[in-house]
């Protein structure tokens, strides 16, 4: 029949709401279903009819609807072009199984995503007005062979008489990053990446082998000059060179991990925009990183620490609870360059509470706790500084901070304030039972370090102190409840330090003590 089923519709157009298609395909058109219910929705999209049935052509004025109507058996049809999406509307069933097959597997070649629709149960029928095209040719579909035959779907539901599935096709997934003098890295990160459609590396001036290894290992090179210099400039500049529906912002020291593109493929559900997925950075620290992201809709924003931001885009994001990404960093490179591109930051940007933040921090990391403590306090200021636990990291820094300039009462203060501003997590409760610890307050000490190891819930926050969640909190209590004349308390958590970190030689000599006078 020209007309399509109601059933499935609305399934469909749910399916469809988050997408902005440049271009539409339309397999059997039909009476024009499909471009009268969504034609409207995507203005400026360009849409193409195949009919196999002249008459419905001239009938149901097809060329009225579509921007192109080619009158061809899909069976027969090639093409050179590709579409966002395509509707294979009620067809499958015209022709045998194996046809079918063949068919969709080639729509799903030039096509993002492609929406099925097929009735399901015993469902016969033959010519329609004298067109032989309309008989049944496989009359008795059902879900479970339509998963065998064509593969399991992304999504599908059935409605009534009508199954619809949506199929994915192949999405071009492209891997950037800039890079100088990495040579050390190239091999390793092309390797990782060489799932990928393409490998992206745009060189700022590398005087070592770099290039002529990337070229020799597939990468497409482009060489970029930014100055003066800064990263957001260079990342825009090198996404800008890149064609691809989803992009994977890298560093050459980054190494992604074996299946990673399988689950990007299955997060990537229809009107994705954004991933969230776990990094590796290092030194015991996992976090959820957030670089995987559609090529329209995004740039990057501040010279250094930079960030993807959204641009006259709604984002739509999806979860991988997977590692995706380990650092493997050179751990001689110099941070030189930060601490001026953080300034200029937030010059630029003054009401910025992230890059703030790192402000304050790269202070503390060079060793000028005065400047440090000034700005964790204009940071705490901001009212975009909402985030506690970024607030509890803040003021643990501030502590640390007067804690190397001796001032132990300031810095026993500020991290009594960082339990208080992040009360459920370990970190700020350590440095407390740490400068409890330094300053002989043996009841602080020991209710901070238990009250840290009742914490048992990890966040996967780059905030994250490794050492919280090993021997520390154990040693802490221990000495603390020794101190107090708790000894049996005292072993036994003496015992649990050690189970951390069984090579410890100064935890096995407290074991040791411990044992012989509790």
């Amino acid at each position: 029949m020209p007309f399509s089923s109601d059933s499935g519709k609305s399934w469909i157009t749910d399916q469809v709401k988050t997408l902005s298609p440049k271009s539409v395909l339309d397999i059997g058109a039909g009476s024009g279903t499909y471009a009268k219910l969504f034609k409207s929705r995507w203005p400026g999209a360009k849409w193409v009819a195949i009919e196999v049935w002249p008459k419905y052509i001239e009938q149901y004025k097809l060329g009225d609807l579509y921007d192109e109507v080619h009158a061809i058996d899909v069976r027969e049809w090639r093409t050179d072009k590709t579409y966002d999406i395509a509707f294979v509307g009620d067809i499958l069933e015209h022709m045998t199984a194996e046809e079918a097959a063949t068919v969709l597997e080639y729509v799903r070649k030039i096509a993002k995503y492609v929406f099925v629709s097929i009735p399901i149960g015993y469902y016969p029928q033959g010519e329609y007005e004298g067109n032989p095209y309309e008989v049944h040719v496989k009359d008795d579909w059902d879900d479970a062979s339509v998963r065998r035959i064509f593969g399991e779907p992304s999504a599908s539901a059935i409605d009534n008489e009508i199954g619809v599935y949506l199929y994915r096709g192949k999405l071009r997934i492209a891997v950037y990053a800039i890079c100088k003098n990495e040579a050390q890295f190239v091999d390793r990160f092309c390797e990782a990446a060489k799932d990928a459609d393409e490998i992206v590396i745009c060189d700022t001036g590398s005087t070592d082998d770099t290039v002529a290894l990337s070229k020799e290992r597939g990468a497409t090179v482009h060489h970029i000059r930014i100055s003066p210099w800064r990263f957001d400039d260079a990342r825009n500049a090198a996404l800008a060179l890149v064609d691809a529906d989803i992009c994977i912002s890298l560093d050459l020291d980054e190494v992604l991990q074996p299946g990673w593109r399988e689950e990007v493929e299955k997060a990537w559900t229809p009107g994705t925009t954004r991933l969230r997925y776990l990094f590796d950075w290092g030194h015991g620290i996992t976090f959820y990183s957030e670089k995987i992201h559609a090529r329209s809709g995004y740039r990057w924003h501040h010279p250094c620490h930079e960030r993807i931001v959204p641009d006259r885009i709604t984002e739509v994001w999806q979860d991988i609870h997977k590692l995706l990404v380990v650092h493997k960093p050179d751990e001689t490179k110099s941070r030189g360059q930060y601490l001026d591109l953080l300034r200029l930051s937030i010059e630029e940007d003054p009401h910025c509470d992230r890059n703030a933040f790192y402000y304050a921090r790269e202070l503390f990391f060079v060793g000028r706790p005065d400047e440090a403590i000034k700005q964790v306090e204009r940071y705490l200021a901001l009212p975009r500084a909402t985030w506690k636990q970024e607030r509890a990291y803040g003021m643990r820094i501030t502590g640390k901070c007067y804690a190397t300039k001796n001032d132990r009462q300031a810095a026993i203060a500020w991290f009594r304030r960082a339990c208080a501003e992040s009360p459920e997590y370990r970190e700020p409760w350590c440095d407390l039972a740490q400068e409890a610890y330094i300053q002989a307050r043996w009841p602080e000490c020991y209710g901070a370090a238990l009250t840290a190891l009742n914490i048992t819930h990890r966040e996967w926050i780059y905030m994250a102190d490794p050492e919280v969640w090993g021997a520390k909190p154990h040693d802490l209590a221990a000495i603390a409840a020794w101190n107090m004349g708790l000894k049996n308390v005292a072993l036994t958590y003496a015992i649990e330090a050690l189970k951390y970190a069984p090579d410890d030689e100064r935890l096995k000599k407290n074991v040791e003590l411990m044992s012989k006078q509790a």
